[in-house]
């Protein structure tokens, strides 16, 4: 059976019965803490409303201490001397970067010169310390010169780059990782609730409503690196799993691959919290049977089930770029060419926002009455001093002041508008050189799996409106149910 066609485990009941999410981690009594499948002791998570082992990975429901899935792989482990050492590992070594502690796997006959977590040269070899066997890998296809073709295509389009910057990224030496990742399949357990609007201005009816859903989702990826920003990864999402193999150890020659300082159940919090952003995502199925739905996310629930994680090699181009005494990491997905990073934006933009920020804030109602109260002063002054140099000089100034001042009247009100809706200043730039949003759960929604869906609804109060022969409301009738 291949990996992709795989059953899911069993469902676990409802753990929402005596745990509710928010609660801290705690663990169970003494004679109720064991796990079933390895006997460690088991706690409760939160945020997956669920015992967790945090040795062997199990995820338990609270209440009958069914299976609801697993967080856990076969770990590594040190070794003494090459007793247990494959003899594929035999022919490999790690390569330690001195000054930010990246951990890189290569052959034997392949060596590395730059850091491509950090940029620096100071690297280290050694003979392997662990075992390096991942389940999977999705071989590179995007070649070095394609891979900095896209890069500089990519970072040509940002906008508002600093001077120079665009340059420095063409001088950058890429280098193709192996990066590890946790690909998780699992159901997506949400409740949903909002307040729903049907009808028009003259009758409306307020429905409150509740939603459960259950759908699927399946290869969602979570690398597995601490030197590797995430958003970068998510970024450079989505990856093709049809091309997805069983590792072997001739896909990595002439590459190298990172070795996992991450397990899945040390990163609850970032998993969880990706798929609640997939159930928020379906608020739109809520909705659309409404004119107007008003979602209520602070009441918004989500946890998961049949939980199931497998660990992957994704292949992933990098480059670090210094810049100004600042490090910028860009990377191009080796198999789909997808280039991706953060790229910085320029200090004259960033002082031109600023001014517009303050001239978009309080000052506007500050500068209104002050500038009223300059014109009557400097029209008083004129007169008084008129045939007085020196008060003219210190009227001069005053007029000085109130041109300053209906500058800035004019940037709060005229000027907002004008540069950033005609000229499309403002933040936007910022939010073009950042990082690309992951794919959503479109890409990994799994409709081999039924989705189940119960939606109920009451009705609030339905309001009446009552007009005149003008079509102005006169009154307003409003019925509570």
């Amino acid at each position: 059976m291949s990996w992709k066609d795989r059953p899911f485990n069993s469902v676990g009941t409802d753990p929402l019965k005596n745990k509710m999410k928010g609660q801290g981690k705690e663990s169970l009594s003494a004679d109720s803490s064991k796990c079933p499948t390895c006997g460690s002791n088991i706690f409760y998570e939160p945020e997956l409303s669920g015992l967790l082992c945090p040795n062997c990975g199990n995820v338990y429901s609270p209440d009958t201490m069914e299976s609801r899935g697993s967080l856990g792989v076969t770990k590594e482990h040190d070794y003494v001397g090459d007793v247990d050492m494959s003899e594929d590992d035999k022919k490999r070594h790690e390569i330690i970067c001195n000054s930010c502690g990246g951990t890189l796997v290569a052959d034997e006959d392949t060596m590395s010169t730059m850091c491509p977590f950090c940029g620096s040269p100071a690297l280290i070899t050694r003979r392997m310390s662990r075992e390096f066997k991942p389940d999977y890998i999705i071989p590179f296809k995007i070649d070095k010169d394609r891979a900095e073709s896209l890069l500089n295509e990519w970072i040509s389009s940002r906008k508002n780059t600093p001077l120079g910057f665009k340059k420095k990224c063409r001088m950058t030496h890429m280098t193709a990782i192996y990066v590890p990742a946790w690909l998780v399949d699992c159901s997506i357990n949400s409740d949903l609730s909002g307040t729903g609007k049907n009808g028009n201005s003259m009758v409306r009816d307020f429905i409150e409503v509740y939603s459960n859903m259950k759908f699927f989702v399946k290869g969602v990826p979570f690398d597995a690196s601490l030197k590797i920003p995430n958003k970068l990864m998510e970024a450079a999402e989505p990856f093709d799993y049809s091309e997805m193999v069983k590792f072997e150890s001739k896909y990595l020659q002439g590459f190298y691959a990172n070795k996992y300082d991450q397990l899945p159940t040390e990163m609850v919090d970032r998993i969880v919290g990706r798929m609640d952003r997939f159930a928020r995502s379906t608020t739109d199925l809520l909705a659309n049977k409404y004119d107007e739905f008003e979602d209520r996310f602070d009441k918004h629930f989500t946890w998961l089930s049949d939980i199931s994680v497998k660990y992957c090699l994704l292949p992933v181009w990098f480059v670090t770029v210094d810049f100004k005494g600042e490090k910028h990491q860009f990377a191009v997905n080796g198999q789909t060419g997808e280039a991706c990073g953060r790229v910085p934006v320029s200090d004259a933009c960033t002082v031109r926002n600023k001014l517009l920020s303050l001239s978009a804030g309080p000052w506007k109602f500050v500068t209104i009455p002050v500038a009223v109260a300059l014109i009557y002063l400097c029209c008083f002054l004129t007169a008084a001093f008129y045939s007085n140099p020196a008060g003219l000089f210190f009227v001069g100034f005053l007029y000085v002041l109130l041109f300053l001042d209906l500058i800035i009247l004019f940037l709060s009100f005229a000027g907002n508008i004008l540069f950033r809706k005609v000229f499309d200043f403002g933040n936007k730039e910022y939010d073009q050189n950042d990082y690309d949003k992951d794919p959503g759960l479109s890409e990994y929604y799994d409709s081999s799996r039924k989705t189940e869906r119960t939606v109920s609804e009451k009705l609030l109060r339905h309001v009446v409106s009552i007009t005149d022969s003008e079509g102005r409301v006169v009154e307003t009738h409003s019925l509570e149910l």
